[in-house]
């Protein structure tokens, strides 16, 4: 019993010892799972199913995508459970949350250099200013609260001592509402963005904002959390060489709306676009270790 006991032994030691060599990757080689979190907002989603679609097309990674609200997102990042977030709007938009993690983060690329934020109008309305909403009888339509869209909103409501609320719905719910009152060629306010797919659809533009407190044009960055470089060091090199004109991306933002799947409006744009994409992969693709 004891000779059967101590084979026993031996066995589970073995069985433990190949376990351990099969999960531990050598030091120095790199992971091959890549975590991609995002928001349910157009660009976000477009960008980051173009971004794990070229990770895993043509650089070999596995890309896993998380849909979450843009606080958690930061969370995720800045804790390591997520690698990349690709649309962290900075320096102003998304500023408290880079500030609430800055040691933790870093910025890899600029994707997009002309973003913008502000209260949005169809173009045949009558207010030119956000001080005309003073004048103005209807609620304000945005998204969802977390957004540093609808937190500058909030300070612009209170620096122009705005009379009516800030209504938060989901993106969906606020363009459905646009589209039908441009239809019916009714006066509504939402809080917009640019990219987006509206401005390539519809006759719309942003009041102007003389106290700005929506701040002047933006960088959408994609950032990662510390030490990425040392994990996904390809993944790294591929976010700081791309970046999309804004032709490039509200074309790319319009056909993952007219797919039901992202994915497959990524592979519209992709065949597209190829000679950029090509760019932004050339001489990524793993090295492939020699079979003595």
């Amino acid at each position: 019993m004891k000779l059967k006991s101590y084979y026993n032994r031996i066995c589970i030691l073995i069985v433990l010892f190949f376990i351990v060599s099969c999960t531990n990757k050598p030091s120095g080689e790199e992971e091959m799972t890549i975590k991609l979190v995002y928001t349910d907002w157009s660009e976000s989603v477009a960008i980051t199913h173009l971004s794990a679609v070229l990770l895993e097309e043509k650089m070999d990674y596995t890309a896993i995508t998380k849909l979450t609200d843009v606080e958690t997102a930061y969370q995720e990042i800045a804790s390591g459970e997520s690698d990349i977030f690709a649309d962290a709007w900075l320096p102003e938009t998304h500023k408290k949350y880079m500030e609430d993690h800055t040691e933790n983060i870093e910025k890899l690329g600029i994707l997009y250099p002309e973003a913008r934020t502000g209260f949005v109008v169809p173009a045949y309305s009558e207010l030119q200013y956000v001080s005309d909403l003073k004048n103005y009888s209807n609620p304000i339509i945005g998204i969802d609260e977390g957004a540093g869209v609808m937190q500058k909103a909030r300070k612009a409501i209170e620096k122009y001592s705005l009379p009516f609320p800030l209504v938060s719905l989901s993106e969906d719910e606020m363009i459905k509402q646009l589209e039908d009152s441009i239809k019916r060629r009714k006066e509504i306010v939402i809080t917009g963005w640019e990219p987006h797919w509206i401005f390539a659809r519809y006759e719309v533009r942003f009041l102007e904002d003389s106290e700005n407190i929506f701040g002047v044009k933006e960088n959408i960055f994609a950032v990662g959390h510390s030490g990425i470089e040392e994990l996904h060091p390809r993944a790294v090199r591929f976010f700081e060489r791309m970046q999309l004109t804004e032709k490039q991306l509200n074309s790319l933002v319009y056909q993952v709306k007219l797919s039901e799947d992202p994915k497959q409006g990524v592979k519209n744009w992709i065949k597209e676009n190829e000679y950029i994409v090509n760019q932004w992969v050339k001489n990524l693709k793993p090295e492939r270790k020699k079979i003595m």
